[in-house]
């Protein structure tokens, strides 16, 4: 069982590492590459992954696990904060979908994929740093780092289905930013760390998504 259980940690992680290598800044310039065995993982993660709820993404993906002998109560209303604050660095690193906010999906799809209604799911996403940048609506997006925000499909999901994101006021100003050029439905707070405060004392359980590199 402890070997089990190391083999899914490591799986976990190599996921993980698989779209944060995408996301990675370039120092070459040269095109990203996955290699032959993060390739190889890729492929079986595709194969594999189901998306109970969020579907916007590959990487909120999980995979279905046979005979488990241990769950969550379904019955509780799960109060879940994430803290993001990763963002793109170039045009390269762009091009790719927010590993903090892909993160986002994946648990909530693994609260469902446990049987966990989605009613009962309250998510709130505080986003400060450069992962503000990932917020920008797709002109403005466009204007910065000549791609389109890949983002701006799974954020839409997310808020359609009730998450609730906030940023950071103390950075949107350090960072020359805008609340008009975001997009719609982002809620202002005059610090992200005022309300890690705020949440976790309301009982909401934190996700800290500031360790992509």
């Amino acid at each position: 069982m402890r070997n089990f259980a190391l083999y899914i940690l490591f799986c976990s992680l190599f996921f993980a590492g698989i779209q944060q290598t995408l996301f990675a800044q370039n120092t070459n310039k040269a095109q990203i590459k996955l290699t032959k065995k993060q390739a190889r993982m890729q492929a079986k993660f595709e194969k594999l992954a189901i998306h109970p709820y969020i579907q916007s993404s590959l990487w909120t993906g999980v995979i279905p696990v046979k005979d488990i002998t241990e769950n969550i109560d379904v019955n509780m209303p799960y109060k879940l904060l994430f803290n993001v604050t990763v963002g793109p660095n170039d045009s390269l690193t762009a091009k790719t979908e927010n590993p903090g906010f892909t993160e986002v999906g994946r648990i909530m799809n693994l609260h469902v994929a446990s049987g966990v209604p989605a009613k009962n799911l309250e998510v709130v996403v505080l986003v400060h740093g450069p992962a503000l940048f990932s917020l920008l609506k797709n002109n403005n997006y466009r204007l910065m780092y000549k791609v389109s925000n890949s983002n701006l499909p799974l954020i839409e999901e997310l808020q359609n289905k009730g998450v609730k994101f906030i940023a950071c006021g103390q950075a949107l100003t350090m960072l020359n930013l805008n609340m008009d050029e975001l997009i719609p439905n982002i809620g202002l707070a005059l610090s992200a760390q005022t309300m890690l405060s705020y949440y976790q004392l309301k009982g909401y359980i934190l996700y800290n998504e500031d360790k992509a590199e």
